[in-house]
């Protein structure tokens, strides 16, 4: 279904009644999206396994209704049955390939009866050919789209599939390196990757003349995680 310009909070509004829910957003990084999930009234826990990213968020802080945890997608800090939604905002694919099958065995784990899984990732646009100049991520974002077609959707009694689009505007081509030279979790380049010529004409070629950028998304919206036998669970967590 595509929904237009809007945003992920927006469409989460309509699928989920945020207000008293315990959720967890998986891979948080700077915790943006957790704190709009706790301003719509959810408990909200982000969890992140990169060292740098959470001991900035420690620093940082947190407001009401939002806790931070280092740790990863495998094995979440939650007891069983005790969430609402789980939530990958542009993060499921920044998750070791061989490690989805244990990943969503874990989130089945975590999530109450009725619970919802909730995979928000970027699609192809002027930004993403850009980046892909210096750190390419296509063949990881498609391996997430693989692993939650083979270990998600079989998994859960409802989904529902939506693309959406929002804009990403930069006021220079300074603004963008900082930006991206900031992802800690990010490896394989440096900022000097970044700033090469050939990066900042595809950036002010592709972005012109206000550096204003589409940004297409996709949101897969999974409710309800069938139940399994403790050997059924086994055999999806050490399948590859």
């Amino acid at each position: 279904m595509d929904r237009g310009f809007t945003t992920s909070i927006e469409i989460v509004r309509e699928l989920a009644p945020l207000a008293g829910q315990a959720v967890v957003d998986v891979g948080c990084g700077d915790m943006t999206f957790t704190r709009q999930l706790a301003a719509d009234g959810a408990v909200a826990l982000g969890v992140d396994p990169d060292p740098i990213q959470a001991e900035r968020n420690r620093v940082a802080g947190t407001p009401p209704n939002v806790e931070f945890i280092e740790a990863d997608a495998t094995r979440l800090p939650v007891a069983d049955g005790s969430v609402d939604g789980v939530f990958f905002s542009f993060s499921l694919h920044h998750v070791p390939a061989e490690t989805y099958p244990r990943v969503f065995a874990e989130v089945r784990r975590a999530l109450a009866p009725d619970g919802y899984l909730c995979v928000i990732e970027p699609a192809g646009c002027p930004l993403n050919t850009v980046r892909k100049l210096f750190h390419d991520e296509d063949g990881e974002r498609a391996a997430a789209q693989a692993a939650l077609e083979r270990f998600a959707v079989p998994a859960f009694r409802r989904c529902e599939r939506f693309r959406y689009h929002s804009h990403v505007e930069f006021e220079s081509f300074d603004d963008f390196v900082a930006m991206y030279a900031g992802k800690t979790f990010n490896e394989g380049y440096t900022e000097a990757d970044i700033r090469r010529p050939q990066v900042r004409a595809a950036f002010e070629r592709l972005g012109a003349p206000r550096y204003r950028f589409e940004s297409p998304k996709t949101m897969m919206f999974l409710q309800g995680p069938r139940g399994e036998a403790a050997g059924d669970r086994r055999r999806i967590v050490d399948s590859s």
